[in-house]
C-alpha cells in the first residue's frame, strides 16, 4: 500500500473511534412541513418563484453543564436564544420567517399552470431547504459546540380562482 492510502485509511479508522459529542451533550432539530400558496403561472415558465416562508422549528438539546446559547437557522435567517431563554429547558420551539430571496426556485413543468386546469394543484418539495441547530455548552473543562441539521419539506398549493365565482358559459 502506498503512503497516501495508508494515511487515508488511518484517518478513516480514527474517525470511527473519536466521539462526535461529549457524554450527555447533544442537539437535534426538526422542521414542520411548511406550506406556500402560489398563483398560477404561464406554461413557458418552468421555475416557480416562492414567496417568504414561515418555518416552525423545534430543537431538543442537552448540555452536561450550562447551555449558553442555541441558534436555529434556515438559509441565511437565524434566531439565537441566549442562556436566559433556554435555562432549565430541554427543547425550544420557534417560528422563523425566511425571506423569498433566500429560497431556491422550485422546478416543475406540470404544477399550477395558468391555462391548464388539468395541471396539478399540489406539489411536495422535499429538501427545499435545510434547518440547522447549533448548541453551545459550557462546563468547568471548557466550551463545546454541537451541530445538527434536518431537511425542510415544503408543500406548494395552487391558488386558482374558484369556479363558483365565474359566470356560467352562455348558451349560443
Amino acid at each position: 500500500m502506498n503512503i497516501n492510502r495508508v494515511s487515508i485509511l488511518a484517518l478513516f479508522v480514527a474517525t470511527g473511534y473519536i466521539p462526535t459529542a461529549f457524554a450527555g451533550e447533544s442537539v437535534a432539530v426538526v422542521a414542520e412541513e411548511a406550506e406556500i400558496v402560489v398563483t398560477p403561472r404561464a406554461a413557458n415558465l418552468k421555475l416557480i418563484e416562492l414567496p417568504a416562508l414561515d418555518v416552525a422549528l423545534r430543537a431538543t438539546f442537552q448540555c452536561a453543564g450550562i447551555a449558553e446559547s442555541l441558534t436555529l437557522s434556515v438559509a441565511d435567517s437565524y434566531t439565537t436564544l441566549g442562556q436566559d431563554a433556554i435555562a432549565d429547558q430541554r427543547s425550544a420551539n420557534l417560528l422563523l420567517t425566511v425571506p423569498a430571496p433566500q429560497l431556491s426556485l422550485a422546478a416543475s413543468s406540470g404544477f399550477c399552470l395558468k391555462d391548464d386546469v388539468a395541471s396539478t394543484n399540489e406539489l411536495l418539495v422535499p429538501g427545499l431547504a435545510t434547518a440547522h441547530a447549533s448548541l453551545r455548552c459550557r462546563t468547568e473543562d471548557g466550551v463545546t459546540v454541537h451541530f445538527a441539521s434536518g431537511p425542510l419539506q415544503v408543500r406548494l398549493r395552487c391558488s386558482r380562482p374558484s369556479t363558483e365565482d365565474q359566470d356560467p358559459p352562455s348558451d349560443r
